[in-house]
């Protein structure tokens, strides 16, 4: 079972701050994963397009500049990082899970991994959205890194969802768990991980029916699994 600290395990810090992500890396966990929305060439590690629930900012994050948004706190004296700084962060600690937020975001991560300095953590990145769009540009642009479909419902028709997109996992909501989804998924070589997870009584069914990890907001959650299950941290 593959552990996503959820936004860095929001639960334990400031969520998508550089804090919580090196907090949830002490703690053990296999895979971070971070929002990104692009804003004025850059790429922002902010999860909401407004600024109130996460920051003392008011407002919409595009009204402002990046040298605003820079200053403003994003919990416990932590600024909205660049995603350029968890990656450096993060190196090869972990798998860097980059949920794409917004439009243009595929473009400018794209291009962010053209950089001799970011190359070499391709390979243990995985990139996920909601917006198939986006993750079919990526996937023109890069396809040598890893690509998750995030799915919120009933799905119909699995191959009509996936498309021309060439994917290496699906990321389930756990209020739509569909067995013979799982199982249609696993049938074609993806693997298969459910969002958001916070009880360790729900881990044993995931594992039974062939889920290969979850999110979760706190790091207990692994810690507390591999110690009912005698693993070593990872």
């Amino acid at each position: 079972m593959k552990f996503f600290a959820h936004r860095g395990a929001l639960r334990d810090g400031p969520e998508n701050t550089l804090m919580t992500i090196d907090m949830a890396l002490a703690a053990g966990a296999d895979a971070i994963e971070i929002d990104v929305i692009a804003h004025q060439g850059r790429l922002l590690v902010h999860h909401d397009l407004s600024l109130e629930r996460t920051t003392n900012g008011e407002g919409l994050l595009a009204a402002h500049s990046i040298r605003e948004l820079r200053q403003l706190d994003a919990g416990l004296g932590q600024r909205i990082p660049f995603l350029e700084e968890v990656l450096l962060l993060v190196g090869h600690r972990a798998t860097i899970n980059i949920e794409l937020k917004s439009k243009g975001a595929a473009g400018l991560l794209a291009v962010l991994l053209q950089q001799k300095a970011y190359q070499p953590l391709k390979s243990g990145l995985l990139v996920s959205s909601f917006d198939h769009v986006e993750l079919l540009r990526f996937q023109q642009s890069c396809p040598d890194v890893a690509l998750g479909l995030l799915l919120y419902g009933t799905v119909l028709s699995l191959s009509a969802i996936i498309g021309p997109l060439k994917l290496s996992s699906l990321h389930l909501s756990d209020e739509f768990i569909d067995y013979g989804l799982i199982a249609e998924a696993k049938q074609q070589g993806l693997e298969v991980y459910i969002y958001t997870i916070n009880q360790v009584s729900q881990l044993k069914t995931l594992q039974e029916i062939g889920v290969d990890g979850v999110f979760t907001d706190c790091s207990a959650l692994w810690q507390d699994w591999r110690e009912i299950n005698c693993l070593p941290m990872a």
